[in-house]
């Protein structure tokens, strides 16, 4: 590790090319050299850290289970009913119902994570969110560390990780995203640190962190590569150390053995192919998942891909500004973004237009200084920052089954910190006390803003379920539906029954209750029906995470990661079975 103050004190060894000084206003702290508005004693630095992730996420602990939470809660109680077999049941999540094994892409570790957790404190939505601020501190505080180790505002790098839309959202939830980043980011940090200090003991609990991490969800077996090829640049040959990563491949080895055993096939090749083959073929619409993707990646990162502007020359401003401006453009005239249409329903089409022109930009000043050190080589961190952003990248946007904010999640750290290295590069790029306030306060604002709007939207479901319990509930023939996610979770625990396309006969006097926007729905009969009203609920009041335009949780139902505008209500058209017509 370099010696001389005028580089950085945590600069590993075998990095090419000096560092650029710190600015004369940076103190010495620690491992790192940071700035006096950021310095401070570690331990207070932590503990600022894990209190504001806590209190960011305090609003959301009575959040409905949303999306996909009710798999993950379902496969939980499963394993407290039967431990060795996590997806030994059936659910309709499809429209018909289908073995768990073949309905979930996601690995157990967060159900039994949930398992644990209700064993003790039960099955609240309360209960459980309160248990994930725990892997979403880890996962701030494990940013902070491995900021200290590559650039000189470790602090600030947590920070612009905290205070994003995808970190907010994801981590307001009970699925694997959040625990999964907090291991990715621990399993970085342990192997990076005993990388540089030859510990046998660390590279070990990185291997095992990894093997968490992919038990966690899927995308975490990419670390393997990622450290493998970290390994390489900074040792600059395949030295002992990739032995280490043997560790999670013969655990993830063992998973898929036993997953074969139980259900005939193994797990977690059987959700590799899931996540490419659901795409289209490369070349159709590859375009729109390019511009897609980069739209996401700037949402995502919500206000925090302002600080990477500070590191800009003024040329590179402006590309980024006549950026924004010709997508809005072109997209407003085009109307047609591959299989999306711009401007239908509510939506209104100068804004989905504009955001996703400033988003595209935001993606594009993200991942272009990325590009640089896999150019240059020199530097082994950088390396792993790009890599880590660029893979990321490639995944979400090219090859899973659909561009989601949780797929862009897993970047978002690495974004953080190599914003912070971008700022140290350039000599007039120093930040002072207003700058990062502002920032961050932006930052904050966009980011809770999106948290809330998904809050109100996942409560809507819940609400919509109470009242189409308390209004139909007398009826003798018991109340049908279509529709899943978090709707499902909570009409399945009034008593309501799940139509099976495959199986389900109504009748006349059968209620039906369709969710206008839902997943896996189909028309009602109109020669078998009558629509007897339609329940409108409030899902929000001017974002939006799912409605006019927006798909955070999949670009099926829009090209942003959240818009603006006057929200919709959610709707519930209620039917009544009646004889054939």
């Amino acid at each position: 590790m370099a010696k001389n103050k005028r580089r950085r004190a945590a600069m590993t060894q075998g990095s090419g090319g000096a560092q650029p000084s710190p600015p004369e206003s940076s103190v010495t702290s620690g491992k790192t050299t940071v700035e006096p508005i950021l310095s401070g004693r570690p331990g207070a630095r932590l503990l600022l850290l894990a209190g504001l992730t806590a209190l960011c996420l305090a609003p959301f602990i009575g959040k409905a289970f949303h999306i996909d939470d009710p798999l993950f809660v379902w496969a939980a109680k499963q394993i407290q009913a039967n431990p060795g077999n996590p997806y030994g049941f059936s659910v309709n999540w499809y429209g018909v119902a289908m073995p768990m094994s073949e309905v979930t892409k996601n690995p157990p570790l967060t159900s039994y994570y949930i398992a644990a957790v209700a064993a003790v404190a039960g099955w609240s939505e309360r209960a459980l969110h309160l248990a994930f601020l725990l892997p979403a501190i880890v996962a701030i505080l494990g940013t902070y560390l491995l900021a200290e180790r590559m650039c000189r505002r470790p602090l600030l790098a947590a920070l612009c990780t905290l205070f994003t839309p995808a970190f907010i959202v994801s981590s307001s939830n009970v699925m694997s995203d959040t625990l999964m980043l907090a291991l990715w980011v621990v399993a970085v940090y342990l192997w990076v640190t005993g990388l540089q200090s030859r510990s046998w003991i660390l590279l070990t609990l990185s291997g095992i962190a990894i093997a968490l991490c992919s038990l966690a969800k899927y995308f975490g077996m990419s670390l393997i590569p990622l450290l493998f090829l970290y390994s390489v640049f900074r040792e600059r040959r395949v030295s002992w150390a990739a032995a280490y990563l043997l560790v999670p491949v013969v655990l993830l080895g063992a998973y898929q053995w036993a997953t074969n055993a139980l259900y005939g096939r193994g797990l977690l090749l059987d959700a590799a192919s899931y996540a490419t083959g659901a795409r289209t073929s490369w070349s159709k619409y590859s375009f729109e998942k390019l511009l897609i993707g980069l739209g996401f990646t700037g949402g995502c990162l919500g206000a925090t891909w302002l600080f990477a502007l500070r590191s800009r020359r003024p040329t590179a401003l402006l590309a980024v500004g006549a950026t924004a401006i010709a997508v809005t453009v072109a997209v407003a005239s085009a109307r047609m973004i591959g299989s999306h249409e711009l401007g239908e329903g509510d939506q209104n089409l100068w804004a989905t237009a504009g955001l996703l022109g400033l988003f595209v930009a935001g993606g594009l000043s993200i991942l272009a200084p990325a590009i640089l050190p896999l150019l240059k080589r020199t530097d082994p961190d950088e390396m792993l920052l790009a890599l880590w952003i660029l893979g990321t990248f490639a995944f979400a946007a090219m090859v899973n089954w659909s561009t989601n904010a949780r797929s862009i999640l897993p970047m978002i750290p690495a974004v953080a910190i190599m914003m912070m290295r971008e700022l140290e590069h350039r000599r007039n790029a120093r930040l002072g006390v207003g700058p990062i306030v502002a920032g961050i306060a932006l930052a904050a604002a966009v980011a809770m803003g999106v948290g809330w709007a998904d809050f109100v939207y996942a409560n809507s479901s819940r609400q919509a379920a109470n009242v189409i319990h308390a209004k139909y509930r007398s009826n003798p023939r018991g109340i049908w539906f279509e529709g899943h996610w978090g709707f499902q979770y909570y009409m399945d625990a009034l008593g309501g029954k799940a139509i099976d396309s495959r199986t389900t006969q109504l009748y006349p006097g059968d209620i039906i209750v369709i969710p206008e926007n839902n997943t896996n729905v189909s028309p009602a009969p109109e020669d078998r029906t009558r629509l007897v009203e339609t329940i409108e609920i409030p899902g929000g009041r001017w974002i939006s995470t799912m409605r006019l335009g927006a798909g955070l949780y999949s670009d099926a139902f829009g090209l942003l990661p959240f818009t603006v505008g006057k929200v919709p209500a959610e709707r519930y058209k209620v039917y009544e079975g009646i004889l054939p017509q």
